[in-house]
């Protein structure tokens, strides 16, 4: 006998006993695409085969599968490479069970290889179980199949756990259009083999999951915001169904928001359902790039802006380590309708509006990167309120493909109502309670993409917020707000006019103080404790040079990060585009 090949074998971390864990996923290309070399062996006769087969793995550390039993007594099964059957080869002879092994290579009897007769099939069975018209795939009592148990599918614990991935695997290549899926009879104790069927069938309706061993309702978790379209759902016959049924009907809602049925009784009122869930705008103020671009997008702004009026912390299962967020405030041209002031103190901070900010250090430092920074920065913002069904007028969408990244580019355009302060560990950085709570208008770019798991990411995130929208009789709308003071900042009285940067002088920060200028010992209370006797000291300067209002002032030595060149740079790049009302 001999030993050359002794240990050369390719251990993967099997389980004791031979039996491999549940294959993930992502790696059920390399499940179909392996197993393809045929083995046999025989003098094992003094046991099991199982116990044959899990003497081979922990012995020769070579995983046989799909072994059966043939006509002959020998037990046939498949390695995964030809390396793996030379290795085997070599322990021919090996003791086992008093006996000595005879481990030999076999051929497929119709001359092809494993690899072959599983995709053709997996491919076969599909196609005979799928019902074209009905777009119906019946998958019950798949163990029963008598093709599938002479191909060895079912013959232990291992190929079984792997059936159903290759199948969903296989189905995904097919692009077979299915609605309806019967999965009754499996003896599924778990979901774990078919946790992929939300990405290989996105459009499944209706779902039976009839007579398995489900008793537990956390195994339905894994399908949590996946089965979108999911209207009837059956598991009659299931331990579940043991415990208490109101709790059972609770949580399947729950985890499908869609689903009318259940077990043949009607959960929900179906035309109040789909009426609700129908996105309020007018199609007037409504662009798509094609029905399920509409689709998608609608249904993304409607749950996200529920969630971001009442809970944003599950919003954050949306963006992952590389999703940006930025908030930027735009106060530009405002007109002063009615008087009212507008304060954006809470969004100043953040501001990352790039017309105020030249410096990249600070330009970086505003754009929040992954879920921690961007949960911080949700938690600094003002809790709100956006009435989508009850003034859908205040909103107006436009949504298309972004190639590059197979997304969806979603814009859209609105009011909102402040209805709470923010959620910050400092609240005397904003003076909470001087600033006040009122409607503002908001522009919002999101760039979302497809996730793994079927559901969508969002990559990007920008939030413009700017002064409201009004409406005037003739529903005609105009942009309300005259310039607020900066976080704290009663308005400036005004001072004799001066020549305003880019006229009578050259742009910069050299005009004349006027006689009335303010010094540090007019600075109010509040802005005083906000910053430090350096910071105030270089306010000051700036209010003296560039004649800027103090809401304005402060503004621009926030977003210069409180360093006078980036100041008069900053001021340089934007005295053009700066309102009149800037200025004192």
């Amino acid at each position: 006998m001999s030993y050359r090949g002794r240990g050369r074998g390719n251990y993967n971390n099997y389980g004791r006993g031979g039996f491999q864990r549940p294959p993930n996923p992502q790696n059920i290309n390399q499940y179909v695409n392996s197993n393809s070399i045929p083995v046999e062996i025989a003098g094992w006769n003094g046991a099991s085969m199982e116990d044959c087969i899990n003497f081979i793995s922990r012995k020769c550390r070579i995983v046989v599968s799909n072994a059966n039993i043939e006509p002959n007594g020998n037990i046939k099964g498949y390695v995964k490479s030809e390396k793996e059957a030379g290795d085997l080869l070599n322990w021919s002879g090996v003791k086992f069970a008093g006996q000595s092994l005879k481990i030999t290579k076999s051929f497929s009897s119709n001359g092809t290889n494993k690899k072959g007769n599983t995709i053709e099939t997996i491919t076969e069975f599909l196609k005979t179980r799928y019902d074209e018209p009905s777009k119906m795939l019946n998958l019950s009592s798949v163990q029963n199949d008598a093709t599938l148990n002479q191909q060895g599918f079912f013959a232990s614990i291992s190929t079984t756990s792997k059936f159903f991935p290759a199948l969903m695997k296989i189905a995904s290549d097919l692009k077979i259009d299915v609605e309806s899926i019967d999965l009754s009879n499996n003896n599924l104790n778990d979901l774990n083999t078919i946790t992929t069927l939300p990405q290989t069938f996105p459009k499944l309706i209706n779902l039976s999951l009839m007579n398995n061993n489900l008793s537990k309702l956390k195994v339905f978790e894994i399908w949590k915001n996946k089965l979108n379209y999911l209207r009837e759902f059956i598991i009659s016959g299931n331990p579940i169904l043991n415990n208490d049924l109101n709790v059972v009907k609770l949580e399947i809602m729950r985890l499908f928001p869609r689903l009318i049925i259940l077990n043949g009784e009607v959960l929900r009122n179906e035309p109040k359902l789909l009426e609700n869930l129908k996105f309020p705008f007018n199609s007037q103020s409504m662009m798509f790039q094609d029905n399920d671009i509409h689709n998608i997008s609608t249904n993304f702004i409607t749950n996200f802006y529920n969630l971001w009026d009442t809970n944003r912390s599950n919003l954050l299962q949306l963006y992952q380590d590389q999703s940006q967020f930025s908030v930027s405030v735009d106060m530009s041209n405002p007109h002063d309708l009615n008087g009212q002031q507008i304060d954006f103190t809470y969004y100043l901070t953040n501001s990352r509006n790039l017309s105020r900010i030249s410096a990249s250090k600070l330009k970086m430092q505003k754009l929040f990167t992954g879920k921690d920074q961007i949960a911080n920065c949700f938690n600094q913002l003002p809790k709100s309120k956006h009435e989508l069904i009850e003034n859908s007028h205040l909103f107006s969408m436009e949504a298309f493909k972004y190639n590059q990244l197979n997304g969806i580019i979603i814009n859209l355009h609105g009011t909102f109502k402040e209805t709470g302060h923010p959620d910050v560990s400092e609240p005397k950085k904003y003076g909470r309670k001087k600033v006040s709570l009122m409607e503002k208008g908001f522009d919002r770019c999101f760039v979302i993409i497809p996730s793994p798991d079927g559901g969508m990411i969002v990559a990007s995130d920008m939030l413009v917020i700017r002064y409201p929208t009004i409406f005037k009789s003739d529903a005609s709308p105009v942009a309300n707000a005259s310039p607020s003071p900066a976080p704290g900042i009663p308005p400036v009285a005004p001072s004799p006019p001066v020549a305003a940067p880019g006229m009578n002088q050259t742009p910069g920060m050299t005009a004349a103080p006027p006689a009335n200028s303010p010094g540090i010992n007019d600075l109010p209370p509040d802005i005083k404790s906000m910053i430090n006797v350096t910071q105030q000291e270089l306010l000051v300067k700036v209010l003296l040079e560039t004649n800027l209002n103090l809401q304005y002032g402060y503004m621009l030595c926030e977003q210069s990060n409180w360093d006078y060149q980036t100041c008069t740079i900053n001021f340089k790049n934007s005295v053009n585009s700066l309102p009149l009302n800037a200025y004192r």
